[in-house]
């Protein structure tokens, strides 16, 4: 099985690229987002081995974020490898988390083939899954001209606990960043010290 492989970029296509190693070229099937990050030269792409009996495909990520996400995906049951890469095709790994973490059936009826019974299917079952997740992604935001952004599961998760338990004592739809910066919710290890103090930030206003 392959971990990763770095070779000659000798076929760059929209959908699959062809990495040449020692003068054996391995077809390697691609997400629209790992494209835009290809050179044209040399490569290097993480591995997903998709094994079947009938079936022996490879399928790259330029980081193993997208490949963890790819792989947490393609473990649902009715996600296959093609639907796994449309929807990384439509979003950034960070902007998956998202739609998952707060639940955006909507948006994630985006992706094509994907229809609304299916995406809150999927994202009853990515949840917890994501979670588990250690991933931090850095992308390009074309919104933004460009600018990089960070996306930290851990800092997704906390986010997403503080608004029920806000939304328990009574704040209905809190926006949690109105009481505490991203930089600042990181610092606690605990989601129980965060929680103490945002009440503090909340009781003072």
């Amino acid at each position: 099985m392959f971990e990763y492989i770095k070779g000659e970029l000798t076929v760059k296509k929209v959908d699959y690229v062809a990495l040449e190693v020692n003068g054996i070229a391995y077809k390697i099937f691609i997400s629209l987002k790992t494209y835009e990050k290809l050179s044209d030269s040399t490569e290097k792409l993480f591995i997903y081995n998709n094994v079947k009996e009938d079936d022996f495909s490879l399928y790259g990520f330029k980081t193993e974020s997208e490949r963890e996400l790819f792989t947490a995906l393609v473990s649902i049951s009715g996600v296959g490898p093609k639907l796994g890469l449309a929807i990384l095709s439509t979003f950034y790994t960070k902007e998956v988390i998202d739609i998952v973490l707060e639940e955006n059936v909507k948006l994630l009826t985006k992706v094509p083939g994907l229809g609304q019974k299916k995406a809150q299917k999927l994202i009853v079952d990515l949840k917890d899954k994501v979670k588990k997740l250690n991933i931090i992604e850095i992308y390009q935001d074309g919104s933004t001209g460009g600018e990089e952004k960070t996306s930290n599961t851990k800092l997704l998760i906390m986010k997403e606990d503080l608004k029920l338990v806000l939304g328990s004592l009574g704040y209905s739809n809190a926006d949690v960043s109105k009481w505490i910066k991203d930089e600042e919710l990181l610092q606690y290890e605990k989601i129980e010290d965060a929680i103490k103090a945002v009440l503090q930030k909340i009781q003072v206003k």
